[in-house]
């Protein structure tokens, strides 16, 4: 069995979250205990942010990958940290937020092109190695000389119109040797 695990995070550039902020997200696929592929980013925002979106980010990144995998019909658990994510995709809980309701449809129109997807809630101490991924990029950030200010600069010249995502850091690393079939594009 296939097994995706994502974490989402937020840093936000003030108490309130009314000045956006950095979302760091990490997910990683494997199989068997084997892992297949991993991969974190960093997404600014300038407007009003909330944990959600950090975690719909982390899922929509780990979904896609699962789509570059072409493993559409083998069975996948997807586990996160983020009841209310969990609980949203399975339909047990509503969408009330408009600011994930476009992420959340995103989850969702990825999710329906899977044959064998179960959901799962785990702890947050379950869920280390997505969580180390998801606070990868922000450690990048701060690591490079004038990096956060040329983020915050690149985030406040972004254009209103756009949907205020702006992605500072996008990695996917895959294994294919630990894949074990043609893995080729």
């Amino acid at each position: 069995m296939y097994l995706l695990q994502f974490d989402g995070m937020l840093q936000t550039l003030d108490e309130k979250c009314q000045k956006g902020g950095f979302l760091g997200y990490g997910w990683l696929i494997t199989c068997n205990n084997t892992e297949i592929v991993h991969g974190f980013g960093l997404f600014a925002h300038k407007r009003i942010v909330n944990s959600n979106i950090a975690e719909y980010l982390a899922l929509i990144e780990g979904l896609d990958s699962l789509l570059d995998l072409r493993i559409r019909d083998e069975p996948i658990e997807i586990r996160g940290d983020a009841k209310c994510i969990i609980d949203q995709m399975t339909g047990a809980a509503s969408i009330n937020s408009f600011s994930i309701q476009s992420l959340y449809h995103r989850a969702r129109k990825l999710s329906d092109q899977f044959n064998h997807l179960q959901w799962g809630w785990v702890p947050r101490n379950k869920n280390k190695l997505a969580d180390k991924l998801s606070r990868r990029g922000l450690r990048q950030l701060y690591s490079k000389p004038n990096a956060y200010e040329i983020a915050l600069n690149r985030m406040n010249s972004h254009p209103e119109s756009s949907d205020g995502f702006i992605s500072l850091l996008d990695l996917r690393v895959y294994n294919p040797v630990n894949f074990g079939r043609d893995f080729t594009y």
